[in-house]
């Protein structure tokens, strides 16, 4: 730890990212559109699908740019009150990603 604050291990990725599959699903079941996976994430992966004809309510939330998610990030998983993000297992992903020193 420095200054109290704990330092990120940088990392790259051993293979090209279109090559991975991680990155998040939304069950359209559980999602209630409340757009806080947009609002948080910095990459764009989210957006808001299409406007279902006769429902005033806003459109589920989709995911139109999966490969922009960092792999083994699932920070926007916490931060659905709803719980429909979801990923596949981290462990089934660690062979792509070499830390640095």
């Amino acid at each position: 730890m420095m200054n109290g604050k704990s330092e990120r291990r940088k990392r790259r990725l051993t293979v090209p990212r279109e090559q991975i599959a991680w990155y998040p699903v939304i069950d359209p079941e559980l999602c209630n559109s409340c757009s806080s996976c947009y609002d948080f994430c910095p990459k764009e992966v989210f957006a808001s699908g299409p406007v279902e004809e006769g429902l005033r309510r806003r459109p589920k939330m989709q995911v139109p740019n999966p490969y922009r998610c960092i792999v083994l990030c699932s920070a926007c998983e916490r931060e659905c009150a709803a719980g429909a993000i979801s990923f596949p297992p981290r462990e089934e992903f660690e062979k792509y990603v070499e830390y640095l020193d």
